[in-house]
């Protein structure tokens, strides 16, 4: 199937760029010439086992992580098994949070796994894009972990070009129709590197970027009113 060599391919190339290695530099270090690793990330040619476990081992990450590709519902298939396979499929969610050194609003995607294990999903988080059309474009790429409980879900994410980096998110889970979630992510501010937290707000669908969304990203009286007199940063406001 071309098609899972052109999704293998393309996450070759997104983490490779991630870990700002050219093209050149990166067929060294997997001893292929740059002509072969141009048509990896392209999709002209499969990739044998042993190559693609070097190719995880150089970029320092999982086999898991170039190869999760899912295979769209074939049209064979019942209403009960492609119901299923949906439920099996990736969740993409779109994450919103409000940087106010640049005054604006950042678009973010984290896409879901659809196979768990114990209640854990593989997860990825595209961080800081122009647009929605390819998440490919983000400026940071994490991978990580979703885990959903009654009232909240959690998201553990490791940034993929600076291992030092750990992102924790908290949202607290939507009993409404629109499934919107407001919650907390804490990680490294850049500019300058510290410690940082955030609002956000998370939907299932691409929400409109406005002034009323703004209001819900900043941090309110009501948010200053609860740090002073709890001495820690609250969240306790639904979209």
């Amino acid at each position: 199937m071309k098609e899972v060599s052109i999704h293998v391919g393309k996450r070759i190339r997104l983490y490779r760029k991630m870990k700002n290695l050219t093209i050149e530099t990166f067929a060294g270090m997997i001893n292929k010439s740059k002509a072969t690793v141009s048509k990896y990330e392209n999709g002209d040619i499969s990739i044998d086992i042993e190559t693609l476990f070097s190719i995880a081992d150089a970029l320092d990450i999982s086999v898991n992580q170039l190869v999760d590709y899912e295979n769209p519902a074939s049209l064979s298939e019942t209403e009960g098994e492609a119901l299923t396979k949906r439920k099996a499929g990736k969740t993409r969610y779109y994450l919103y949070f409000y940087d106010g050194r640049r005054g604006r609003i950042v678009k973010n995607i984290i896409e879901v796994q659809g196979v768990g294990e114990n209640g854990i999903y593989n997860a990825n988080f595209y961080a800081d894009l122009e647009d929605y059309t390819n998440c490919y474009k983000c400026k940071f790429l994490y991978h990580g972990t979703m885990r959903k409980f009654d009232a909240f879900t959690n998201f553990n994410f490791e940034n993929q070009n600076n291992k030092v980096e750990q992102v924790f998110m908290y949202a607290i889970n939507s009993f409404t129709h629109n499934s919107r979630m407001v919650g907390m992510l804490s990680g490294l501010s850049t500019h300058p590197i510290l410690p940082a937290s955030f609002k956000f707000l998370l939907s299932p669908d691409i929400m409109e970027e406005n002034e009323e969304m703004k209001e819900q990203l900043v941090f309110t009286k009501e948010d200053i009113k609860y740090i002073k007199k709890m001495n820690m940063f609250v969240i306790n406001q639904h979209p």
